[in-house]
């Protein structure tokens, strides 16, 4: 940190407004940092330095700008924060957005800096924004698309293997976790998928180029988003949205405010996670197939019942039934929603509703129809198993449960995997005096889950 200013008088003015004492905002910044990956260990003293005009490090100052935005309900920059930008060597701020507009052209230079090794480390620091005001609304794609180029240098073999590698990467999230296959996946985009839909085509091969160009770039975002990377899987969510957009694809539209509100629901902005699932659900065609239904459907009962809309949470949950109920299509990843994505759906809302047993009753069916590739969501299935049957003074039945977690975490590079490890372990070892609690600590210890 460096002082080379006087005091700065903003971000005095600002803590008044906001009714927050230095702890508080240091509290905050904190808490904001672990969204973004970043373990930070602010304090007041930290804070009477920055209003002394010393300036933190970068994302620090943007880290303020989002707190004190979700404070006072405004937005608030770092510099209106009193932390003027500060350029690279290269002239650029180091947490600026990509500046070009354009959905493929956005595409492009998003995975290009995230693709570069000295780019990628600020742009995986941008602070996650909790306001939807950041978030483009849908417009009319006559009204800014340009199309493709005339002619017919790409066709159908692109389209299909953009295809093969949706499935591809789906696969790899579901087997190995959202650290798996990241950056391979940010490079394919930038040097193979943004070219492609820079070249001539017809307009329907576009159009598809552009929904599959979407769906890779959902599933970056939700790779950064199990990596504990929230403010970068927020970009990619935000550009799979304009390529979504410029295809003309409500479906996917929604599908990807789908995802915006489980992680708005991680992060616990649970009034964001409502909005998006909203927004996801009045998007969503009244000719979408019925796993996209049941799909966006089943995260708005979520959303309703972490906010208290105990009616509204199981009605949408219905609907999310029938839907699935009514399910005929293939086994895509984005054209089927699995029975046990839907029972994980049916617990979380009980759960959130106080419904434990019903939660683990819908955690258990959940268990018998996860594949066994499915090894993240296996983890979380347990995991979560695990803690409701704790909750609930189920020791022993939660001790066989720990272990089939433990057992199927190993190996995953999935942050929010090691977060529920990190609680289950602390919350045994408050019975380590049980006989078969201690057998398991002593297991851990010895190297169960930790391949």
């Amino acid at each position: 940190m460096a002082n080379t200013r006087g005091p700065n008088r903003d971000l005095r003015t600002l803590l008044t407004e906001a009714a927050w004492t230095a702890s508080a905002l240091a509290r905050a910044v904190n808490a904001a940092g672990a969204e973004v990956g970043i373990e930070l260990s602010y304090d007041r003293t930290s804070v009477a330095h920055w209003l002394s005009g010393t300036r933190p490090r970068h994302p620090v100052p943007q880290l303020v700008g989002e707190v004190l935005s979700r404070r006072l309900g405004r937005s608030v920059t770092a510099t209106t924060a009193g932390f003027p930008e500060q350029r690279n060597a290269a002239g650029s701020s180091p947490a600026g957005p990509p500046a070009k507009d354009g959905a493929i052209a956005h595409l492009a230079e998003l995975a290009g800096l995230d693709a570069h090794p000295l780019q990628r480390a600020p742009l995986h620091r941008t602070p996650y924004k909790s306001a939807l005001r950041h978030i483009p609304e849908w417009r009319d794609p006559a009204a800014g698309g340009t199309g493709p180029p005339s002619g017919a240098r790409v066709g159908r073999p692109e389209v299909d293997t953009l295809k093969l590698a949706v499935r591809g990467f789906t696969t790899g999230l579901d087997r190995h976790g959202g650290g798996h296959a990241r950056t391979a996946l940010c490079v394919y985009l930038a040097d193979d998928v943004a070219p492609w839909l820079r070249s001539p085509a017809s307009d329907s091969v576009h159009r598809e180029l552009l929904t599959e160009s979407a769906h890779l770039v959902f599933l970056l975002a939700r790779k950064y988003a199990d990596s504990a990377l929230h403010g970068i899987a927020q970009r990619y969510f935000v550009a799979a949205l304009g390529l979504a957009n410029e295809a003309d694809d409500r479906t996917t539209w929604a599908i990807v405010h789908r995802g915006m509100s489980c992680q708005a629901l991680v992060l616990d902005h649970r009034r964001a996670a409502l909005a998006y699932g909203e927004r996801a659900s009045l998007a969503l065609p009244r000719t979408a197939p019925a796993p996209a239904r049941a799909f966006v459907t089943a995260q708005l009962a979520v959303a309703q019942a972490a906010v208290g809309n105990r009616r509204a949470a199981l009605r949408a949950m219905g609907e999310a039934e029938q839907a699935a109920d009514a399910d005929e299509s293939d086994t895509g990843p984005f054209a089927s929603y699995p029975v046990a994505a839907l029972k994980y759906q049916q617990a979380q809302t009980l759960h959130r509703l106080g419904d434990l047993p019903g939660a683990v009753a819908a955690l258990d069916s959940c268990v018998l129809h996860r594949p066994p590739d499915d090894r993240r969501g296996c983890a979380l299935t347990h995991g979560a198993r695990t803690s409701l049957l704790m909750s609930q003074g189920h020791v022993e039945e939660a001790s066989a449960s720990w272990r089939e977690f433990l057992l199927a975490r190993s190996g995953l590079r999935s942050a929010q995997v090691s977060h529920i490890d990190r609680e289950l372990r602390g919350l045994f070892l408050a019975y380590r005096a049980q006989p078969a609690v201690r057998a398991l600590l002593d297991e851990v210890r010895t190297g169960l889950g930790n391949s």
